[in-house]
């Protein structure tokens, strides 16, 4: 399994890994470092080992990066893919005051939710 990540959410998704390393599942996380250039090299690298993809970041899913993600990902590696690739991402509402952030970011409970979606197919 692939997980995609940037800024705070690589610890998140750091975290997730160890969580599901100890309910045996792999997965190897990706910490893009730099929005422009993508690395998309080491991603389509990543995918095309294990099959399947998650892109995590805070943004909403809806038309966020990880969206421009998820499309190159499916073109380029279409044949490689065992299941269609995942996004978790912040809620489609306002951001909410700091002290609520903590039910709207994603942490590694909603994450790993998405890797088991993902490795059911």
């Amino acid at each position: 399994m692939t997980v995609v990540a940037y800024g705070p959410l690589v610890a998140t998704a750091l975290d997730a890994a160890r969580i599901g390393e100890g309910e045996g599942t792999s997965i190897e996380v990706i910490d893009l470092r730099s929005l422009s250039p993508l690395d998309f090299e080491t991603v389509e690298e990543s995918v095309r080992k294990t099959g399947r993809l998650v892109v995590v970041h805070e943004a909403p899913v809806f038309c966020g990066l990880g969206a421009e993600i998820a499309a190159r990902v499916s073109e380029r590696c279409f044949y490689h893919l065992e299941s269609p690739v995942r996004r978790v991402g912040a809620f489609a509402t306002p951001y909410p005051p700091s002290r609520l952030e903590h039910h709207y970011l994603p942490d590694a409970d909603r994450i790993l939710a998405e890797v088991d979606r993902c490795l059911l197919g």
